[in-house]
């Protein structure tokens, strides 16, 4: 029987649906609607194409992805390993254009622009290299005078001012040569001498010409592996130097007219300055500086402890200017346009013309600019009805932005902008889909959608930069977000408007605002409680970070493509069963030649039997598979104790103070001594600082953080003077502590009664410690108590004022390697404790006293000969530490010695099998007696 006679002669009736079908070309026929459905298709999608990837469909995205990868090689590799990258690249794209010829002309583009960025990158770096680098007579704490301008205004913080300085000439010692014409951007920092000067620093404007005497000194560098580098955090600005000067009769300002390129911007700051004194008039309390911070992008005033509650719910992102308080802002000059009676497009040309005063009034920070330059873009497409794709405009915005300034990749404000908005555009629609079985009402739905891929796009970069993640951060987000910047942020924005035009109206808008902030702060308060869901994560390479979003993108495709194949079957089994309703005769029909036949089923009934499904099918990535490399990923991100069986003793760089961070074999944490900011004297109420540096809360946190401490097994103070015990308050509020050490004295000072206090609160059991006492921590770790000797207490807990020689002193042994850790202990307590107990070699020591010459005496070294010593003191330190004395002691012994002031921090692993490695963060050089 001939088949193909079959199929002609089958008789149905001629609809247009069924003509569609005859020819197989209409949306209507089963292959047509398996080839042409795209309503499931990602926004902005550019890489998927019959399942094979292609750049043709976006060329824009592409470009700018090129250039920002451009622009970022320089960032992270140098010399000939950023050549080596940057011709892989290339390479990589000239492959892809012989793959898929269809795209030749794309990859050309992006070749050029990774090219084009990389070069200008180059070009940049050069140009903002340092010229005072190259000056005879430039150096460390040498005195200067530089003539220059006022590159933004003076920003007044207690007894210290600060602002950016483009400096046109500097005259060097020996002065009799006179200037040297440079162009070098500093940062002056001005220690206030009087509470006089405040004003008068505070009266200095951008542009404002001025010559400046004090001390270059150059920023100081990461003292500690994964800490704060200030050095390259001002270069990313291009400052490599800062001044230093000794009050406002250092610094000779004259207000002047600005160079006309800062003229928008010292507008921009006057009104700034009179919105900020106008929100100051209408809130009290932490609401003036929360609410300027919410409205105006002003956080300088924002109180520390209020930002570090919303740190660590994941909040920040509300303090500052983005996409929401841009969107706010288009909708209301839109409906002020509607009010005024004027056209669509003239409403839509005011709003374009609005937003970049709005951003220079906000500071135009990254965040802000990027959410500018998306608005306007948007209006303006909207403008000529040619709005269709959100990622275009985020790219367009972003090329922009790293065009104009190269260096703003390395901004974590770019970064994190950038990514969740480029991860709502393409993935909000899937993750939708996805809950749309949970949850069937589409607003909350939509919510829910959008913070749980804001959360997943940010977590990377935000676990990559700050090493903590707050379990109730999605739940916050889901409900103070939109309370925040529905609710809060446009009444902050009608205070301001209407306190100008009649002052009670805005005041009242105000205490409604307030109101709602009451209502903020109970829903975090709340959350202090759970701080068992704060998690913390080690530092984590940016290869964790890539492979992050390449899991993510591979999930949201496979997720896509596993609901478009099921949305496309369930359309094709409705159309097959219509089809076969048409086909289905009430008799048989007759052949050309009286041959008797039956309707033949259309073969495409079968969902399988469409192009596009096959594909999606074939080429879509197991589910399961990815469940592996997610939980392979997360095991990478958690470095879990068991892949790390090397113990670790860890001499932090804390300035004048001691902090030692031992990691046991097993994966547990303690820590002895915390550091701590010594201040001398009460201080002046004006010179009090809004966020002063403690060095518990700015250094030794932040690296239990970075270090993966969730938890530390014990902390021990050595004695209880500042320097050793400032920074515990910070370490106890921000880790879980299981028992406090110390040497059962009492010392009568504010820091030590509210740290005990804090520690009963917290309910963490306290043990004082003595000679004979020891632990045994784990199998790889012991802990031996030398120092005091017990039964001193006598009937209660003793109050001493000189606690030196009442240092606890610690034999701590990990893998059979010794440590001996003296605290402060001086020549009557180290003589004391060899009376008192035996000795015996040691391979590292920690110099009493931070190097005193009252420590470290010779018996002491020639009893434990130590194999190296370890000292522990602050650079450029008041009290001389190390002392010359004790440096010619230990070079006369043969014992070599490391310095926490010159090698930042100094860190042994032991490895199970005894054997030890020492890593320094500066200087691997061992150090001898000048």
């Amino acid at each position: 029987m001939n088949v193909k006679n079959h199929i002609k002669f089958v008789k149905s009736p001629k609809t247009p649906e069924h003509r569609a079908t005859d020819t197989g070309e209409g949306a209507n026929s089963v292959s047509g609607i398996a080839a042409g459905n795209r309503r499931g298709e990602l926004p902005g999608q550019f890489f998927l194409t019959r399942g094979r990837m292609t750049m043709s469909r976006r060329p824009l995205v592409a470009f700018a992805a090129c250039w920002a990868f451009g622009t970022s090689i320089l960032s992270i590799w140098q010399g000939k390993a950023a050549a080596a990258v940057l011709l892989g690249a290339v390479l990589l794209l000239a492959a892809y254009a012989i793959a898929s010829p269809g795209s030749r002309r794309v990859a050309a583009l992006c070749a050029a622009a990774l090219l084009a960025a990389a070069g200008e990158r180059a070009f940049t770096d050069a140009q903002a290299a340092s010229e005072l680098d190259r000056l005879p007579g430039a150096a460390d704490e040498a005195q200067a005078i530089v003539r220059g301008i006022l590159a933004e205004p003076a920003a007044v913080d207690g007894d210290v001012a600060t602002f950016e300085f483009e400096a046109a000439a500097i005259s060097l010692p020996p002065e009799e040569e006179g200037e040297t014409p440079i162009r070098e951007k500093l940062l002056i920092r001005i220690y206030l001498q009087k509470e006089e000067e405040q004003r008068v620093a505070a009266s200095w404007k951008r542009g404002d010409e001025a010559v400046v005497r004090g001390e270059l000194r150059l920023p100081a560098e990461a003292g500690n592996f994964g800490g704060f580098d200030y050095r390259r955090y001002l270069d990313s600005l291009g400052i490599h130097w800062t001044l230093t000067v000794e009050g406002t009769d250092g610094a000779s300002v004259l207000p002047s007219a600005p160079p006309w390129r800062l003229l928008p911007l010292r507008w921009a700051d006057a009104w700034r300055e009179k919105l900020g004194s106008l929100m100051d008039r209408l809130y009290d309390g932490t609401d003036r500086g929360y609410m300027k911070g919410l409205v105006l992008g002003i956080v300088d005033d924002l109180d520390p402890e209020q930002y570090a509650d919303f740190s660590r719910l994941g909040l920040t992102h509300v303090l500052a200017i983005s996409g929401l308080h841009v969107g706010v802002v288009v909708f209301i000059l839109l409906q002020a346009g509607a009010l005024l009676r004027l056209s669509r497009e003239r409403s839509l040309e005011l709003a374009i013309a609005a937003l970049p005063f709005y951003m220079l009034l906000t500071g135009a920070s990254p965040s802000a600019v990027r959410a500018c330059l998306m608005a306007m873009l948007a209006l303006y497409m909207a403008r000529r009805n040619q709005l269709k794709d959100g990622l275009h405009l985020l790219a367009a915005a972003a090329l922009v932005m790293m065009a104009l300034q190269p260096r703003v990749v390395e901004n974590v404000s770019f970064q994190l902008s950038f990514a969740v908005t480029a991860g709502l555009l393409l993935f909000v629609p899937t993750m939708d889909t996805m809950l749309s079985a949970l949850v069937p009402w589409k607003a909350p739905r939509g919510a829910l959608a959008v913070t749980f891929t804001a959360t997943a796009v940010s977590f990377p970069v935000s676990v990559y930069y700050f090493h903590q993640f707050h379990l109730l951060s999605i739940p916050a987000n889901l409900i103070l977000v939109p309370f925040i910047s529905f609710a809060i942020m446009p009444l902050g924005m009608a205070s301001a408007a209407l306190a100008g035009l009649w002052f009670p109206l805005g005041r009242m808008t105000a205490d409604v605002a307030s109101w709602g902030n009451r209502l903020t702060e109970l829903a975090i308060e709340w959350t202090e409680g759970a701080g068992a869901l704060q998690t913390y994560w080690p530092q984590a390479g940016l290869p964790w970070v890539l492979a992050a979003y390449g899991l993510m993108f591979a999930t949201f495709i496979a997720v896509h493509r596993l609901y478009t194949y099921k949305q496309e079957a369930a359309e094709l089994r409705r159309r097959a069963a219509a089809e076969l309703d048409a086909l289905r005769m009430p008799e048989r029909l007759a052949g050309p030649e009286g041959e008797e036949t039956v309707p033949l089923v259309n073969a495409a009934v079968h969902p399988m039997a469409s192009p596009a499904a096959r594909d999606a099918r074939a080429s879509r990535i197991p589910l399961p598979l990815l469940s592996v490399l997610w939980a392979a990923w997360l095991l990478w991100g958690v470095q879990p104790s068991f892949l790390d069986r090397n113990a670790k003793v860890m001499f932090l760089d804390v300035g004048q103070g001691d902090s030692i961070l031992v990691r046991s074999g097993t994966g547990e944490f303690g820590l002895i001594d915390t550091g701590g900011t010594v201040s001398f004297g009460k201080k002046e109420a004006w010179r009090l600082r809004r966020d002063p540096y403690e060095v518990g809360k700015k250094t030794v946190v932040p690296l239990l953080k970075q270090r993966g401490v969730r938890s530390l097994d014990w902390l021990l103070l050595s004695h209880l003077d500042q320097d050793h015990i400032g920074g515990a308050l910070a370490v106890l509020d921000a880790v879980r502590v299981r028992r406090l050490l110390f040497n059962g004295t009492i010392k009568r000072d504010k820091t030590t009664e509210e740290l005990f206090r804090r520690a009963e609160s917290l309910g963490i059991p306290m043990y004082s410690l003595h000679a004979g006492m020891s632990w045994t921590w784990d199998a790889s770790t012991s802990l031996r108590v030398l120092y005091p000797a017990s039964g001193d207490e006598g009937s209660g807990i003793p109050i001493l004022e000189e606690q030196n020689d009442r240092s606890v002193v610690v034999l701590l042994t990990a893998y059979g390697r010794t440590f001996l850790l003296p605290g402060d202990l001086e020549a009557k307590g180290e003589n004391n404790l060899l009376t008192q107990s035996g000795t015996e070699e040691v391979d590292v020591l920690k110099a009493g006293h931070h190097g005193s010459k009252s420590s470290s005496t010779e018996p002491w070294l020639r009893a434990w000969a130590p194999g190296e010593v370890v000292i522990s003191a602050g650079r450029n330190n008041l009290y001389g530490h190390p002392h010359a004395v004790v440096l010619d002691r230990l070079f006369a012994l043969g014992i070599p010695y490391y310095r926490t002031d010159k090698a930042g921090e100094i860190q042994y692993r032991i490895l199970p099998n005894g054997e030890m490695f020492r890593r320094t963060m500066k200087n691997p050089v061992v150090e001898t007696a000048d």
